[in-house]
Order: C-alpha cells, then structure tokens, then sequence
C-alpha cells in the first residue's frame, strides 16, 4: 500500500527572493540577518546579469558587470599575496576570493563578486521591489550623513560607526528608511596651503539612504545642529529629493571605494581657485585596511533598516 500523502508532507519549496516589510517604526534600527544574506547569494542572487539597471557617477556609466567584478576579484587576491608581509589572516582571504566561482561561492565581504557586485544587486533589487509596492509611505528622500572620525582611532570599525548613526538617526527623529554604510579615505591636497591650514589624512564612514520625505525635511535641521560642518567636512549633511532612480539605492550599497583629495581649483570667473574634490584609486595600505574592515564587519555590516524588517519570500 503506498504512503498517504497528506497537506504537511509536500516539501516546502526553498525562499527564491528577498522581500522588506514594515515593522514598528518605533523599533531601533536593525541589520539584515547574515544568514538570510547568505542564502539568496548561495542561491545565485545578484551574479546575473538580469534584474534592474541604473547609470551611476559622474559621467553616468552602467553598473558593474559580472567579468568587471572577476576582474576585479583577481587583481584583488593579486595584490593581497604580493603585500601581505607573511599575514596569514590576508593570506586566507586571498585564498578564499581566489576560489570563488559559479558553484563555490566565497561569500566574503570583501569579495568584489559577492560582498561588492552580488550584495548590492540585491539590496537594489529587493529595495526596489518595496518602493513599488508601497507608494503610500512616499515621497522619498536621500539622506547623507558624515559623522567625523573618532580621534585616535587607528583601526576602520564599521560596526562603531553604524551604532553611531543608528543612535544619531533615532535621535533625530527618524522611523523608517534604508541606508547603507560608505567608506572614503580623504586626503587634503591644497599644496599652496600652509600645513597648518590642511586637515589630516583620514579614513571616514559615510550613511546614504531613503527615507519619508517628511521625516527627513523634519530631521534636518535637526542633524545639522547635531553634526556641525569642519574644514575637513564642508557639508555633513545632505538632503535631495528621490526621483525613483535606482541609482540612489545603488549608491547606498556601491562595491567601488575611493581615495578622494581635497584640492584648490581654478574657475572661470573667480578671482581666486576655489575648492573641490577628486577621486583617485586606493593605494596598496588603503586597499589592505578596507578589506581587514570589510571582513570584521560581515556581509550585514554595512546594511541599516529603520522600521523595516527582510525576510525570504518564497
């Protein structure tokens, strides 16, 4: 006689997607589960070449392709062997983005196939997919943030400085939103300037993200007693309106971490160079810390949810 099949014994089939809700917006802010990240890029998620578009930068190019992120992958573990002095540490992360390929997955954050091209894919993706199906909590705004750097700080602690935004956001006044954590190493390259007049070179991590247009034009004048401009940061807090393009929420999650100088330029009718800033690429010791950060901070370190929740979808 063969088994009765009942309702409970078909087997439930895998979460294909990731999905955001709506929690209680008076919860604090919260990070995406690593584990439920790792299953979606186990699951090929983010790697193809299907899903939204956006241009990005200055001069509007589209995003990384996955050959972009091999390529970048390669050069990556070529550099960590050729600079890691005998640590072993650099020496495994080199070995472990050196295997990761279609069927083995490294899932590293500082992988720029997983952690870069493949998170960032789906935090577009997923994000997206909210905004469309919630037009009543819009409009939206973008959102920037750059708290100044701890003094004395040596090491790069994402996860410092993500309890330090969640605390400023909720502060603020702040509910609900999506934001991502950036990192820049700025550099003071006015060389007609007295050294005196220059600010030190330091590591600083940025939050970028949406959230209610309302909410943010409120918390505004909030942030900005909170985080007063320096010489080394003009203007900490930033706000402009979200058009829909995809390319904001990109931004909040983008794989591509700069050196950006601060440099004296001229302009056409001005009497005297004004300043402006320029990016060029991480230098070897930069590269290094970056990916000693990424790793400390997980796949999930840089993510930041505010009275929202991810969870699988089947």
């Amino acid at each position: 006689m063969p088994p009765l099949i009942g309702h409970n014994s078909r087997r439930t089939p895998p979460p294909s997607r990731l999905g955001l809700v709506c929690d209680d917006p008076l919860l604090p802010a919260k990070r995406v589960a690593a584990r439920l990240l790792c299953a979606m890029l186990r699951r090929g998620q983010g790697y193809g070449v299907k899903g939204p578009t956006w241009r990005q930068g200055r001069d509007k190019h589209p995003p990384t392709r996955p050959r972009d992120a091999k390529a970048a992958a390669r050069k990556l573990v070529k550099r960590l062997r050729k600079h890691a002095g005998g640590d072993s540490n650099l020496l495994r992360i080199a070995a472990a983005l050196s295997r990761c390929n279609r069927r083995h997955r490294c899932l590293h954050p500082a992988c720029p196939q997983c952690g870069g091209r493949a998170l960032q894919h789906l935090m577009v993706r997923t994000t997206g997919r909210f905004l469309h199906a919630n037009p009543e909590l819009g409009p939206w705004r973008v959102l920037s943030i750059i708290l100044p750097s701890r003094l004395g700080a040596t090491e790069i602690e994402f996860a410092e400085a993500w309890d330090r935004y969640a605390a400023l956001l909720q502060q603020a006044g702040l509910t609900r939103g999506v934001f991502g954590l950036d990192l820049s190493f700025n550099e003071d390259d006015r060389r007609s300037l007295p050294d005196v007049e220059r600010f030190e070179p330091h590591a600083c991590v940025h939050l970028y993200g949406l959230a209610p247009a309302a909410e943010v034009e409120a918390a505004v004048p909030r942030l900005k007693r909170l985080v007063p401009a320096t010489d080394a940061v003009r203007r900490p807090v930033r706000s402009t309106p979200f058009d829909g393009d995809l390319a904001a929420v990109a931004y909040s999650f983008k794989p591509d971490f700069v050196r950006r100088q601060t440099i004296l330029q001229d302009k056409q009718g001005r009497a005297n160079p004004v300043r402006n800033t320029r990016d060029r690429p991480l230098t070897v010791e930069q590269q290094i810390r970056l990916v000693q950060a990424l790793e400390r901070a997980g796949l999930n370190g840089r993510i930041m949810l505010l009275g929202l929740s991810m969870e699988a979808i089947a």
